[in-house]
């Protein structure tokens, strides 16, 4: 998703909200683990199988209907990428307050990131909040474009990470 959600029409903006959910449900259930029960990884695969039906049939009608189509965006591995995409989805819900369902599943892959980054970067990890509504998303992913702001730091123009040495 390279458009800019500022610019959508509010339905598109609606329509967008409910398919980066899903994407985030679907990203976010694990895959089985060869340690599992035989029965617990195929219930887990047929978890994770029917969330990504979901979202394929949802992504497969959103671009049929709207322009710019939704890509899937990979998962963002630096604190730039990240922190913009924060922004970008602080924006869409911010945009839809009561027009849509608070996105706990959107979050929690904002988390997983961050929670990556962080690792790599010898970070802290960030504390994780459970959102009673869209409005509390919008303050957390906020805090969480804040705190990739934080591990950059500006050199003669070009961002460099700043990492912490132990």
């Amino acid at each position: 998703m390279t458009v800019e959600t500022a610019a959508l029409p509010l339905d598109q903006a609606t329509a967008l909200a409910a398919l980066v959910e899903l994407e985030a449900l679907w990203e976010n259930l694990p895959k089985g683990e060869p340690k599992d029960s035989l029965q617990a990884s195929v219930q887990g695969l047929r978890a994770k199988q029917g969330a990504y039906d979901a979202y394929h049939a949802k992504l497969v009608a959103y671009n049929r209907q709207y322009r710019p189509a939704h890509d899937a965006e990979a998962v963002a591995t630096s604190p730039v990428r990240l922190g913009k995409w924060c922004r970008r989805m602080r924006d869409l819900f911010e945009r839809l307050d009561h027009q849509a369902a608070c996105p706990i599943h959107l979050l929690e892959k904002t988390y997983r990131s961050a929670d990556r980054i962080g690792v790599r970067l010898n970070r802290e990890p960030v504390n994780r909040t459970l959102p009673a509504d869209i409005r509390a998303v919008v303050r957390e992913l906020e805090a969480l474009a804040d705190w990739c702001d934080d591990l950059v730091t500006v050199n003669g123009g070009e961002p460099r990470l700043s990492v912490q040495v132990p």
